[in-house]
């Protein structure tokens, strides 16, 4: 379980440097100039727990592949839907732009504007924020359906959520730091896709046993 962990968390963290910060580094920065500093903890929070909520859903659902033939089949789905989405990273343009859909990315952010009246503003937007269109959440939710109990699946999950935060909180510091890295995000984001390869590889073992 620790190795679950550290493993995603670790894989998380380095994805979230890059792919968090500059896809949702606008919302923190929006939030952080109308709100202080324990709403940017209460958005965070309600955002962690959105992850949460889907990766347990998707652990229900993968929780109904029982047989060997099923598993075979759950895992080769998830290995090649997580190659695409490792490459879709890449590559970006229009694969990327199918998984991370940019038009109800941008209908998101243009609602937050009018969200910033209400005084339950950062728990809206932390549930909304939890529900972008984003390819990283997509992996690990995709990671917690081939989960063997709720306990591997909550690891999984928490371990990318809790991952994010130093992205989402120290969004003024992180910029300088970030153009350093960057030139690295393509190597971060092929483990995705070597994540893949091993789960189709995984499913080929199982189908054996069919």
């Amino acid at each position: 379980m620790i190795f679950t962990f550290l493993e995603n968390f670790v894989l998380a963290f380095l994805l979230s440097l890059t792919h968090c910060f500059f896809m949702c580094g606008a919302v923190v920065f929006l939030l952080s100039k109308n709100t202080n500093k324990i709403q940017i903890y209460v958005y965070n929070f309600f955002r962690i727990l959105i992850y949460v909520i889907l990766g347990l859903i998707a652990f229900s659902i993968g929780s109904f592949f029982t047989s060997v033939f099923l598993q075979s089949l759950l895992y080769f789905l998830i290995g090649i839907f997580c190659v695409l989405i490792g490459i879709a990273l890449i590559v970006r343009g229009k694969l990327l732009a199918f998984f991370e859909n940019n038009f109800l990315y941008t209908k998101i952010i243009s609602l937050f504007n009018s969200i910033m009246r209400f005084k339950a503003k950062s728990v809206i937007i932390g549930c909304a924020n939890g529900l972008f269109p984003c390819g990283l959440v997509y992996f690990f939710i995709a990671k917690t359906m081939l989960a063997k109990n709720i306990n591997e699946a909550l690891i999984i999950i928490m371990s990318f959520a809790l991952a994010t935060l130093p992205a989402m909180i120290f969004t003024s510091f992180l910029p300088k730091y970030l153009e350093k890295i960057r030139y690295l995000q393509n190597f971060f984001y092929s483990l995705i896709v070597i994540d893949g390869i091993y789960f189709c590889y995984l499913a080929l073992r199982l189908s054996k046993n069919v």
